[in-house]
């Protein structure tokens, strides 16, 4: 079983190519280095989301509140049933 000292070892030890074998081949996984640019560009998207839904939902509570008869219009509700 492999430790984490032994892969340590492993990627870092200097050897012939020609007879071990090519010991590291590149990056571990795609795009190496972008977490931090993919982070800001998820930060900025959730923000700009969470700003355009406020905008939209105060707009929207706006004609809401515009519509609204008064304080007292419940009292004057007659049920149609």
């Amino acid at each position: 079983m492999a430790t984490l000292t032994s892969w340590v070892e492993h990627l870092t030890t200097d050897v012939d190519s020609a007879t071990e074998g090519m010991q590291v081949a590149g990056e571990i996984y795609p795009m190496v280095g972008t977490e931090g640019w993919l982070l800001l560009i998820g930060v900025i998207v959730w923000l700009a989301w969470h700003v355009v839904t406020h905008n939209n939902e105060a707009e929207e509570l706006k004609k809401l509140a515009r519509k609204s008869p008064g304080p007292n219009a419940h009292k004057n509700i007659v049920a149609e049933w």
